[in-house]
């Protein structure tokens, strides 16, 4: 079964898959909020008068995934901004190329293999970046990477799903990447192409369907039980998670 959702996406000219984590049916009757966390792509080539509209929305922290070598090659455009507070987390910082792991899984390679390599393996990041949005300022957060769709998924279905959004919404929620980074994906491919990789692994990089993320709660469900454990296992404690939780409902 296929879960559509109503997307909160921001509609910025130019810059794709930006939304935020709004309008859905929570723990304990709750609804997350509109403009309290946002997640997308590097903002690369937003305007002054969307950059103007979204700190006007709240904005107060930007988490950037991404490597150094992505931030030096696309800076975010807010990343010297007085009024934002600026803070680099490298989430996938120390896991093997794409290449490697697929050669490693024969050819059967999607990119939740390479999330659930992160959940194992980069748990220590993951952690700080649950701290950091819990610690941030009053006001909007937003976390990204280069697309919004792989390290930015990853850590949108912990925090939807510490805040008890359903299963079949955090997924879904991860799929709408392929709806609204379309454009954006459309140049991912050419860039991606050009570094030599083949038609097949290209796809692979930039797909997002559900049962990517379905197979990735599947496996935080079975060696962690479930995304509460999962978190309250890499250090972040019940009033953390409540914390958290508040962020997006309160």
């Amino acid at each position: 079964m296929t879960t559509t959702l109503a997307t909160c996406a921001l509609p910025y000219a130019g810059v794709h898959n930006i939304r935020c984590l709004g309008g859905y049916a929570a723990g304990d009757g709750a609804v997350t909020r509109p403009d309290s966390i946002w997640r997308g792509c590097a903002l690369t080539g937003i305007d002054e008068i969307d950059r103007e509209d979204l700190l006007g929305r709240g904005l107060a922290t930007i988490i950037d995934l991404r490597r150094g070598d992505e931030i030096a090659a696309a800076p975010n455009p807010l990343a010297r901004d007085p009024r934002v507070a600026y803070v680099n987390i490298p989430l996938f910082d120390g896991l093997a190329p794409i290449d490697r792991m697929a050669e490693e899984v024969a050819g059967n390679f999607n990119m939740g293999i390479r999330y659930i390599c992160a959940l194992d393996d980069c748990q220590d990041k993951i952690a700080r970046v649950m701290t950091t949005i819990d610690q941030a300022a009053p006001g909007g957060v937003y976390f990204h990477c280069t697309a919004g769709k792989d390290r930015t998924g990853l850590i949108a279905a912990l925090l939807l799903s510490n805040a008890g959004v359903a299963r079949d919404i955090v997924i879904a929620e991860y799929a709408l990447t392929t709806q609204l980074g379309a454009s954006l994906m459309d140049r991912l491919r050419i860039s991606i192409r050009n570094h030599g990789a083949s038609a097949e692994r290209t796809e692979q990089i930039l797909a997002s369907p559900p049962d990517t993320m379905r197979a990735v709660l599947a496996h935080v469900d079975e060696v962690y039980g479930g995304p509460v454990s999962y978190l309250d296992s890499i250090g972040v404690d019940a009033a953390r998670r409540a914390r958290l939780a508040a962020r997006l409902t309160g």
